[in-house]
């Protein structure tokens, strides 16, 4: 996800369907998000027994800390009018005209100057809460990984797994 935010190059993400978890951390790091209007969205990750840790801070940015703590922290899922209300999208069209405004979107940006679209895209970042330094995004990403070796976390991903409730909602 950081590599992803930080690339000198604007990032397009389209979204067709359901958006769960880690695609969420994928949108919030892109910089035109635009989704069809069937969308459907979750940061799922809680109700797998994990945590969204390596993805919190580019959903901080693009949606805020106060929505990142309602979704996050309960894991419900939210169509495509609220992602676009919370920031988490750009533009909610039909799904048949997604990949044409996707283009046209592209278009405005190549109509640009490239070096100030670069210079742009590296002064909004610095600005941004997405500008963790190494430390901090070295010690999310270990706290991620050793969340995903938890009891919880795989009683969690087999729950999700095999479409059953996990042993906490017993």
């Amino acid at each position: 996800m950081r590599r992803l935010s930080q690339l000198d190059v604007p990032v397009l993400a389209l979204v067709q369907g359901a958006c769960f978890g880690g695609g969420t951390g994928v949108l919030a790091a892109a910089d035109v998000v635009l989704c069809g209007e069937d969308s459907v969205f979750s940061i799922a990750e809680v109700r797998w027994g994990l945590h969204a840790s390596i993805i919190l801070p580019q959903l901080a940015d693009a949606i805020g800390a106060r929505q990142v703590r309602r979704y996050a922290l309960t894991g419900e899922r939210f169509d495509a009018a609220e992602a676009q209300r919370i920031g988490l999208v750009h533009d909610v069209v039909p799904r048949d005209a997604l990949e044409e405004r996707g283009a046209a979107v592209v278009e405005a940006i190549l109509a640009s100057g490239p070096g100030a679209v670069r210079t742009t895209k590296r002064i909004a970042r610095a600005l941004s809460w997405t500008a963790v330094d190494d430390t901090e995004f070295t010690d999310l990403v270990a706290e991620h990984s050793a969340a995903r070796q938890s009891p919880e976390a795989a009683e969690g991903l087999a729950a999700f797994a095999e479409k059953r409730s996990p042993s906490w909602r017993s």
